[in-house]
């Protein structure tokens, strides 16, 4: 690794970590910029998708976000277009915003780009945060960190010109961000099977019928797929036991793999029956830098294909 190119600042670690070659030593950049393409390409279409054709019924004087709804001393959510009452401008900041992602996606000014997005991101849920669920905050997070990072230096417009000029050689980053984001991924689903443990649905196994027999909830109801209690129950109590017990599992390294590939079938799952926004293609994106893209990179160069099933790597 001595002789590898790092770029971007190497933070300061403490002990034990500065031992701990998870934490301390750096990693291709091609899982950081695998990170950034996921998060540009899904915020780009949530603007387009949701925001943009609903703006007006969202923001502005008249609409559900209403400024004199949620401009208020004891408002909990900081944003910079605070008071905008302006259809236009509305459509205006979306556009900036839509352009910031659209950089993002394809690598120009990598890091001003996701710091104008996080702004935006961050501003729009204070300007009608009763719109908005974790999904959005689960954005913004993931915005904030490629900020802080050189998440430009690879499969950007800048490596291409690196790349067309005969500097090749793979380009490592520091592994910090990713790894905080693989512990936020971890607290999200810890914490969330410790608050469904209290639920009595969840400790009864019938929470998925409850679910698919409220219209509201489902895209399917339980009428258009009846599915028997006993295999509703597995569902339910499977949904518990991986998520408190996700920070086990992916310490173990038979058992990680699997775990990881069912973190992927359950989001893919969610975002299929429950009207959830994009929040699940979100979440999806904390799991881009965990394949390791620089295998397929590196079998590329030397004009080979990879023969196997993508395996992720924590």
């Amino acid at each position: 690794m001595s002789e590898a190119t790092v770029v971007g600042l190497t933070p300061w670690l403490p002990w034990p970590l500065t031992r701990w070659t998870w934490w301390a030593e750096p990693v291709r950049a091609e899982r950081l910029a695998a990170l950034r393409i996921g998060v540009a390409a899904v915020l780009l279409l949530d603007i387009l998708g949701t925001y943009v054709p609903l703006a007006g019924d969202f923001f502005g004087r008249g609409s559900l976000g209403s400024p004199e709804v949620f401009d208020s001393p004891t408002a909990f959510r900081w944003s910079v277009l605070r008071s905008i009452e302006d259809p236009a401008i509305v459509q205006a900041v979306l556009a900036l915003w839509g352009i910031a992602a659209a950089f993002l996606l394809v690598g120009a000014l990598p890091r001003f780009s996701a710091a104008v997005a996080w702004l935006m991101s961050l501003s729009i849920i204070g300007l009608n945060y009763y719109l908005h669920n974790s999904g959005d905050n689960v954005r913004t997070i993931t915005l904030f960190y490629l900020m802080l990072c050189p998440c430009g230096a690879a499969w950007s417009l800048g490596r291409y010109q690196a790349w067309r000029e005969g500097r090749r050689e793979p380009v490592y980053v520091s592994a910090w961000a990713l790894r905080l984001l693989f512990v936020q991924m971890t607290l999200i689903y810890f914490l969330n099977g410790l608050y469904k443990l209290a639920g009595s649905h969840w400790q009864e196994g019938d929470m998925l019928q409850c679910v698919m027999a409220n219209l509201a909830w489902t895209r399917i109801s339980s009428s258009q797929l009846s599915l028997p209690l006993p295999l509703i129950q597995l569902l339910t109590w499977s949904v518990l036991v991986w998520e408190l017990g996700f920070p086990l599992f992916v310490q173990i390294p038979w058992l990680r793999t699997p775990t990881l590939w069912m973190g992927v079938g359950f989001h893919v799952g969610t975002g299929v029956f429950l009207p959830l926004g994009p929040f699940p293609l979100y979440m999806l994106c904390f799991y881009l830098p965990l394949i390791p893209w620089e295998r397929y990179v590196d079998r590329w160069r030397e004009r080979g294909e990879p023969k196997t099933m993508p395996r992720f790597g924590v």
